[in-house]
Parts: structure tokens; C-alpha cells; sequence
């Protein structure tokens, strides 16, 4: 699992504790939680250094009840700024996005369906689409791994 999925699993649970102590009077209206973090991990390798991904990240969660106040789905809109960086030389390339959750939940708030739709900006990588966790389709254009190569000389490989 991707990290950055990961940190949006540990704001839905947190998120869904808030609904817990929210209590019957606000069950119908959505809950709405906002954060940012700062991310700075590897993503991808160079071969003689690993191009490090720093972005700052800023995430919106929406969960959305039943008038019982039982979560039923969620909407996570996550935004990142930053480049991909080659630490040893301080050589960077812009990058920046937008990805956009939609989860449908059981009564419990475990995921039954997940779709993303992506966008990412970038001078070498574009990508712009839609995959359905479920059927594992991906509809859109993504030209990452093609201009790794590129990405790499221009941080310094």
C-alpha cells in the first residue's frame, strides 16, 4: 500500500471517531476534517541515488451518514506541492497534484469500493485519470514511468 493511502486510512479513522463523539443530533450532516503533513520519501530509483518525493500535502475529508448516524461514504480530496528532490546534490523537478478519493463504507467503515481520480502537474511526468480499486481498470493517461529516465538525468544520474 502506497504511504500516502495509508496516512488517508489513519484520517478516516480519526475521523470516524469524531463522528462517534458527535452524537445523534449531527448524524445526517456530514462530517468534515481537514490536515496537512509534510511528506519527504522515496519514489522512485535512479539508479546511482533514489529520487526522493517532499511535497506539502493537504487533505479534506467528508464523510457522509445515514440519519442514523452510520457512515456510508467518504470523499477525501488530497492536494500535494513540492518536487521530486536528489538529496545529495539538492538537483529538484517540480511536482504538484491533486488526487480525489471516493470510498463507499459499511456500517462498521470499512471500504467496500474505492475510486480515485488523479491529476499530476510536472514538467517530466503527466498524469491525469481514473482507476477503479475494484475491477483494477484505469482509465486516463499516465506517463510516469516513460520519463523516469529523463526525470533522472535532470536530477543529476
Amino acid at each position: 500500500m502506497h504511504p500516502l493511502r495509508r496516512t488517508i486510512g489513519l484520517g478516516l479513522a480519526a475521523g470516524l471517531l469524531t463522528l462517534a463523539a458527535a452524537g445523534p443530533a449531527s448524524a445526517a450532516a456530514p462530517l468534515v476534517t481537514t490536515w496537512e503533513n509534510d511528506v519527504d520519501a522515496p519514489y522512485f530509483d535512479c539508479g546511482t541515488f533514489v529520487a526522493n518525493g517532499v511535497w506539502h500535502v493537504t487533505h479534506v475529508l467528508t464523510i457522509y451518514v445515514a440519519n442514523d448516524g452510520t457512515p456510508i461514504r467518504d470523499r477525501e480530496k488530497v492536494e500535494f506541492t513540492g518536487s521530486f528532490v536528489n538529496h545529495a546534490t539538492g538537483a529538484s523537478i517540480s511536482d504538484s497534484g491533486q488526487s480525489m478519493w471516493f470510498d463507499t463504507l459499511d456500517a462498521d467503515g470499512n471500504f467496500l469500493t474505492t475510486m480515485l481520480n488523479t491529476v499530476r502537474r510536472s514538467d517530466y511526468f503527466k498524469a491525469a485519470g481514473r482507476i477503479d480499486f475494484q475491477s483494477g481498470a484505469h482509465h486516463g493517461v499516465d506517463r510516469f514511468d516513460v520519463n523516469i529516465p529523463a526525470a533522472c538525468a535532470a536530477l543529476g544520474a
